[in-house]
């Protein structure tokens, strides 16, 4: 039995391709952002009601390292001139393309009702030494969303054109 021979990629699975290597770029650093800017909400929140801010300064300082370490780890793809793996799953992709408004929306969205139900159910819900935590919780899906819509949203929406660019610069 021969071998059969590799069928010759087109461009739009070049460029799903390189969309996704681009994602993982983004995902390694951004994940770092999703524990800063929560602890920066903690540290404000703290310092707004005369509690000492260390605890959301050393999140937001060690969300800055992931995000550093993150973006070292990814130095490889993210100056390659290697063409990227051809992608097929284009349906999975609309899918997730189509999901993300709802998602990135519905996630802030849900976490607010949820402090709303600790607030007015809870006794001490309102106390100033609970608000730092309540404003990290409030802010922590926010960044998530915003890099869901980021990644597939304009990554993936725009993955030919992206990627046209990136075949000019290579």
């Amino acid at each position: 039995m021969t071998p059969v021979a590799a069928q010759p990629s087109t461009f739009q699975e070049l460029a799903l391709g390189h969309a996704h290597r681009r994602n993982r770029v983004f995902c390694f650093w951004w994940i770092g952002m999703v524990f800063a800017i929560p602890g920066l909400a903690y540290a404000i929140a703290a310092a707004a009601t005369g509690q000492s801010p260390e605890t959301g300064l050393m999140t937001a300082a060690l969300g800055l390292v992931f995000s550093g370490v993150g973006w070292l780890l990814t130095i490889g793809p993210r100056f390659t001139r290697k063409p990227p793996r051809p992608a097929t799953d284009f349906a999975r992709t609309d899918w997730e393309i189509g999901i993300a408004p709802g998602v990135a929306a519905g996630a802030p969205i849900t976490m607010l009702a949820i402090l709303v139900a600790l607030v007015t159910l809870t006794p001490k819900g309102t106390s100033p030494e609970v608000l730092p935590i309540l404003s990290a919780l409030a802010v922590f899906p926010v960044p998530i969303s915003a890099g869901l819509l980021y990644s597939r949203r304009h990554l993936l929406t725009r993955r030919e054109e992206l990627y046209a660019r990136w075949l000019a610069r290579r």
